[in-house]
């Protein structure tokens, strides 16, 4: 059975500005949804809209034909990973692993991953950029949610670790539905089965990579012939 996450009407203005004016999309299990657009555009916005802990005056969040409102307070829906670091600095992967993770199974599964089997007595704030992130998103994606949003998966990581990460995301997009987004739209687009670019504070689906283009998002010829 696939699970459906239906965001509609989302609207958010600061100081005067509107900044979403209408946002849609929907997300299924087995999507990979890339959320692109501009500096302020608003896309972590909508991001923390979705789950639920940015008010607005406007929004739709539907999963599996149930509204929420606060999509994070109930169990089992939706997790997010935030641009900045929510690990505590001075404990060790091993005991992150087992404060976070409640199925012995899944515990197992990252105490066993090859990345990070060598660091487990390591201390948050002894890894490397990319080393967190992984640990961060292999946290996320073992826990028992629908779906699961990412805020800057690939920022301040190693290249290698970019490569991991897409690869895990892909791999556990059979079961959860991910939304997104970076700065960094080349590895975006390599992770994503779908590419949604904000603008003008609506989202647009991008059919061919040659529309990016079309809305000024990249130069012209980067995708396509001038």
């Amino acid at each position: 059975m696939k699970n459906v996450l239906e965001v509609d009407s989302v609207m958010i203005a600061f100081d005067n500005r509107n900044i979403l004016t209408g946002c849609y999309f929907k997300c299924e299990t087995g999507d990979i949804i890339g959320l692109l657009g501009r500096n302020g555009c608003g896309k972590s916005s909508l991001l923390k809209i979705v789950f639920g802990t940015l008010p607005t005056y406007n929004k739709f969040i539907r999963i599996n034909q149930k509204v929420y409102d606060k999509p994070y307070k109930h169990a089992n829906l939706i997790a997010y990973l935030p641009q900045h670091d929510f690990l505590p600095k001075n404990v060790s992967i091993r005991k992150i692993v087992k404060m976070y993770i409640n199925s012995a199974s899944n515990r197992e599964a990252i105490l066993d991953d090859d990345r990070l089997k060598l660091h487990l007595d390591k201390r948050i704030s002894e890894l490397s950029g990319g080393e967190l992130r992984y640990l961060e998103i292999s946290l996320l994606v073992n826990l028992d949610v629908k779906f699961i949003l990412l805020d800057e998966p690939f920022s301040k990581v190693e290249p290698l670790y970019k490569e991991l990460i897409i690869n895990l995301i892909k791999e556990k997009s059979s079961t959860i539905g991910f939304v997104i987004t970076d700065h960094d739209y080349s590895n975006i687009i390599a992770a994503s089965n779908h590419i949604i670019l904000i603008n003008n504070g609506t989202c647009n689906s991008i059919n061919d990579l040659s529309d990016l283009e079309r809305y000024n998002y990249v130069p012209l010829g980067t995708f396509s012939r001038e």
